[in-house]
């Protein structure tokens, strides 16, 4: 069993700058455990490709290997998410260079290969004071939240939420 949360590190927050590592994560909490060709076959990419960012995934602590089966002469691995949810520290975000971009170019690379257009797509800028920043980090926490916006299951599509507040210059 995953656990609940995990306080990320700098090595795991650069392990999930990659759209397809992202992916194989959205893909285990859909799944809960697959093998390397179950997760090939759902993602419809090479095997290849698929172990190697499993291996940065569990490298990084991010994925386990929940049970093996031996299966003609092989062993068939198992992996499952270490976590159901990331935290990622401010500190750690600051501690790699380009802080936020890679993850932000994995969520962009993966909004253009979507097949139709945002449900919702919005951007603004505004000044806030720090207190006002604080306040809305706290509302996008909780939509970003598991337990306060639950997953629909099998019978619901798959969308991805993609939060951010920055300064600019």
């Amino acid at each position: 069993m995953p656990e609940p949360e995990l306080t990320a590190s700098a090595a795991q927050y650069k392990a999930l700058a990659h759209p397809l590592r992202q992916r194989l994560l959205f893909t285990l909490d859909e799944l809960d455990e697959a093998t390397i060709s179950q997760l090939a076959a759902h993602l419809d990419t090479l095997k290849g490709n698929i172990a190697h960012h499993l291996k940065v995934l569990e490298q990084a602590g991010l994925v386990v290997v929940s049970r093996t089966n031996t299966v003609r002469g092989g062993t068939e691995r198992y992996f499952t998410r270490a976590t159901r949810r990331i935290h990622i520290p401010r500190e750690t975000v600051d501690s790699i260079p380009g802080g936020a971009a890679g993850i932000i170019r994995a969520v962009a690379d993966e909004m253009a290969t979507a097949t139709e257009a945002p449900a919702f797509l919005g951007v603004r800028h505004v000044r806030l004071t720090e207190a006002q920043v604080e306040a809305l980090r706290e509302v996008l926490k909780h939509v970003a939240d598991p337990e306060d916006l639950p997953d629909a299951g099998p019978e619901g599509r798959r969308y991805a939420i993609a939060l951010t507040v920055f300064p600019t210059p």
